[in-house]
């Protein structure tokens, strides 16, 4: 079997999930097997109903966060490939999101309930690590599903509230002068 049949997908399912396991390991290409990428992909579409709810608020500006997540991680959960341009999309646009969420909280209605609870969603990223490269990889993918899960709330607690415009937001001002 050469290694472009390893990669073949079924085409009974939607999305298509490829085959990640060779001779009963993971393979070398794909960081979670499928069932688990299935799970994060699923939990992944919280962020459509997060930025959805921006919207629904009016706070169309923060909104453009979640839906990108939404977005990149549903892409990129169907075909997890460890190697792909893909996941440094994914992880780019969400580093660079939670910095100007971050940034578009301060001074916001509830920025302290806001920053308390994204900062637990953020220590659940390490635990995600430390899991996988134990092999852990149910327990990875828990850790990683919470990420999603408690950043997702701490999005909805900030969109309940009243949110600075940017050019009126004091560290985002100094750019926009």
């Amino acid at each position: 079997m050469n290694s472009n049949q390893n990669l073949s997908t079924t085409s009974t399912e939607f999305p298509r999930f490829p085959t990640t396991v060779v001779s009963g390991n993971l393979h070398p290409h794909f960081v979670l097997y499928p069932e688990q990428s299935r799970f994060i992909w699923k939990v992944s579409w919280m962020s459509l109903f997060s930025s959805l709810y921006a919207i629904q608020q009016r706070h169309y500006s923060v909104a453009m966060v979640p839906g990108g997540v939404f977005l990149t991680s549903i892409y990129y959960w169907r075909n997890p490939d460890y190697s792909s341009w893909i996941r440094k999309l994914d992880m780019n646009y969400i580093g660079a999101s939670l910095i100007y969420q971050t940034i578009r909280a301060y001074n916001s209605e509830y920025s302290k309930m806001y920053y308390f609870i994204m900062i637990c969603a953020v220590c659940c990223y390490p635990a995600s690590y430390h899991f996988y490269y134990k092999k852990q990889y149910w327990k990875s993918t828990y850790f990683h599903c919470m990420v999603h899960v408690i950043a997702n709330i701490a999005n909805i607690v900030l969109y309940s509230g009243y949110i600075l415009p940017a050019n009126t937001n004091p560290p985002l001002s100094y750019f926009m002068q």
